[in-house]
C-alpha cells in the first residue's frame, strides 16, 4: 500500500491556494507519501478525450490498495475535479478529499455548483474539512461520507529566526485592498502595515510595505505588533467555515493575532491566549490601547509556546496520518 497526495502547480508564485497545497505536500513527502502533480491550465483547451488522457497520465502509477489524498479544489473548474474523482474511483483504492476551500460557499455566484460538488465529495472514503461548522453545512447540503477529520489550523513550516517582539501599537495585514476593501477605509488611531503588490491611494494611517517573500515577511512581523485576520462584510459568513492561511503566518512569526468573533479557529485562539477575538476593529483598537507592555509580553510568550506546532507542521502531520487510519480502518 502506498499513499499519494495531489499537488497544485502552475499558478502564480504568490497564489495562497498553491502555497497551501505545496506546503501540505512537502509535509506529506516527509511522511513517505508520493506526489500526484496537477497543473493549473485552461481545461477548455482539452477535448474530452484529451482530458481523459491527461488524467490517465496523472494516476498511471496507482495500484490496488493505495490511498490518494485529493486536495480540493484544483482551481481547474469543478468539471475537472469531477472527472479526476471519477478517474480515481476506477481504481480499487481509498480516496481522501482534503477540502481547502468550498467554491460554492466562497462566492454567491458559484452556489449553483453545490449539488455537483457534494456529489463528487460523496464518492470519497474520508473527508478532511477545515472546521466542524463547515462539515455541518456540507451535511445539511447532502454530504453522506461518515469518516471525517477536522483540520483546525493551517501550518506554516519555517526555520525563520524570531526576533524579540516589542509592544508596538500597530497592526499587520497582508492582502490586496481590491480584495479587502476595508483597508481603503482605515481611519483608526492604530496604524495598519499593508503588505501587497497593489499600490492604490490609501488612508494616512495605512503604511504601504510592499510585497515581501515569506522569510522576509516572517522576520519583519516577528519584531512585534498584531496580525489581523479580517474579511469584508459580504465574506464574513465564509470565514466561520474555513481556515485562513494568514493566521498560521502570524502565529509562525510569533506575534498575537486579532480575529473577528465567529471565525472557525476562535476556540484555539482563546484557549491558548494567542490574541484578541473581537466583534469589530473598533473593539480591537480599544483592546490594544488599554493593553500593558507586560500583558503583551505574556501574550507573545503564549504564542511562542504554541507556534512550534505550526512552524514544524504538526497540524498537517496529524490530519494526514489520521486520514490514512480512517481510510483503512473499518
Amino acid at each position: 500500500m502506498r499513499v499519494y497526495i495531489t499537488n497544485l502547480n502552475g499558478q502564480a508564485a504568490q497564489s495562497t491556494a498553491q502555497i497551501a497545497q505545496n506546503m501540505v505536500t512537502d509535509i506529506a513527502l516527509d511522511l513517505g507519501y508520493r506526489e500526484l502533480g496537477i497543473y493549473a491550465y485552461n481545461i477548455h483547451s482539452d477535448t474530452s478525450s484529451e482530458l481523459s488522457k491527461r488524467l490517465d497520465g496523472i494516476v498511471a502509477g496507482l495500484r490496488h490498495g493505495d490511498v490518494v489524498i485529493f486536495q480540493t479544489p484544483t482551481w481547474n473548474t469543478t468539471d475537472f475535479d469531477e472527472r479526476f474523482m471519477n478517474k480515481l474511483k476506477a481504481y480499487h483504492i481509498k480516496v481522501v478529499i482534503f477540502i481547502h476551500d468550498m467554491v460554492p460557499l466562497m462566492f454567491a455566484g458559484n452556489y449553483y455548483l453545490m449539488e455537483r460538488t457534494i456529489a463528487y465529495y460523496n464518492k470519497a472514503d474520508v473527508i478532511i474539512a477545515p472546521s466542524q461548522k463547515m462539515l455541518d453545512v456540507l451535511r445539511a447540503h447532502g454530504l453522506t461520507v461518515q469518516k471525517t477529520v477536522i483540520q483546525g489550523m493551517w501550518d506554516h513550516p519555517t526555520e525563520s529566526y524570531q526576533a524579540e517582539a516589542h509592544f508596538k501599537k500597530e497592526i499587520h495585514f497582508p492582502g490586496s485592498p481590491e480584495r479587502f476593501s476595508f483597508v481603503k477605509e482605515w481611519q483608526y488611531t492604530i496604524p495598519l502595515n499593508l503588505y501587497t503588490w497593489h499600490q492604490l491611494p490609501l488612508p494616512e494611517q495605512v503604511n504601504y510595505k510592499g510585497y515581501k517573500p515569506d522569510q522576509e515577511l516572517l522576520m519583519e512581523l516577528s519584531h512585534g505588533g498584531f496580525g489581523l485576520v479580517w474579511m469584508d462584510d459580504h465574506d464574513k459568513d465564509y470565514q466561520t467555515l474555513y481556515c485562513p492561511y494568514k493566521l498560521g503566518t502570524f502565529l509562525a512569526a510569533g506575534i498575537p493575532v486579532i480575529v473577528q468573533k465567529g471565525i472557525a479557529n476562535q476556540d484555539i485562539i482563546k484557549h491558548n491566549n494567542l490574541g484578541f477575538v473581537v466583534e469589530s476593529i473598533e473593539e480591537a483598537v480599544e483592546r490594544i490601547q488599554s493593553l500593558s507592555e507586560v500583558e503583551y509580553g505574556q501574550m507573545v510568550e503564549c504564542v511562542r509556546t504554541f507556534n512550534p506546532l505550526i512552524r514544524q507542521g504538526f497540524f498537517s502531520r496529524r490530519l494526514l496520518t489520521e486520514a490514512v487510519f480512517q481510510a483503512l480502518c473499518q
